[in-house]
């Protein structure tokens, strides 16, 4: 194969646009060839289709689903080869433990009272989402979709819960009833301009929540009533 060693000594985002393009594109048809093709034939063609003229894969409604069901133990396992990787590779004589770095690879929770002042400034009533009781003191930010699906912060995926419905919730995504009261109250969110909202909002669609909600149920994630 012939090489360039100037190009050897740049950082990618260096080269020319042009000349990016060309590497992708061969590095792409060489990957269809000898990684895509061999993986196909590994697995007799049942996970995906594919077209060496064409982009892209197409799974097979099977691997789809089973992808599906399988989610959290997929990425569980994920992070278990990743951390005994690194545990082979790790030159130090420290004793590097896997549960320590599974704890690293997952996203940490953020602190949720800005959250709280925000939703109970924006809605003064002051009422549970979920039971609609009066809410006192102890207060709960709850995920309507849950943190162990999504694993992030945001202010559309939130909403204030008594403790008693918040603990009844766990790590359960909420009837379709309830998705249709945050869809309309992100609604009104929407509408501040506050710089903690407008962010949070930057990349939310109509129908996010929608389309997350199906994929939960989906995956495995039951209902809460």
């Amino acid at each position: 194969m012939e090489t360039n060693e100037l190009l050897s000594t740049l950082e990618f985002s260096a080269v020319a646009e042009n000349e990016r393009s060309r590497i992708i594109k061969s590095v792409t048809g060489e990957c269809k060839k000898y990684v895509v093709s061999a993986l196909y034939n590994d697995f007799d063609g049942y996970i995906y289709a594919f077209d060496l003229n064409e982009d892209g894969l197409t799974l097979s409604y099977c691997f789809y689903e089973f992808m599906l069901k399988y989610k959290a133990e997929l990425e569980r396992l994920n992070y278990y080869s990743w951390a005994k990787f690194l545990e082979k590779v790790n030159q130090d004589n420290l004793v590097v433990r896997v549960i320590e770095k599974l704890e690293l690879a997952t996203p940490r929770r953020s602190d949720l009272s800005i959250y709280r002042e925000i939703l109970r400034k924006e809605f003064e009533d002051n009422t549970c989402f979920y039971c609609g009781r009066k809410l006192t003191n102890n207060i709960h930010v709850d995920h309507f979709i849950p943190w162990s699906f999504v694993k992030d912060d945001k202010l559309w995926n939130f909403v204030l819960s008594c403790p008693t419905c918040n603990e009844r919730k766990n790590n359960r995504v909420p009837s379709k009833e309830y998705l249709f009261h945050i869809n309309e109250r992100n609604k009104i969110l929407q509408k501040s301009q506050e710089v903690v909202i407008l962010s949070d909002f930057e990349n939310y669609t109509d129908g996010l929540l929608d389309s997350i909600w199906e994929y939960a149920k989906r995956s495995g994630i039951k209902e809460f009533r």
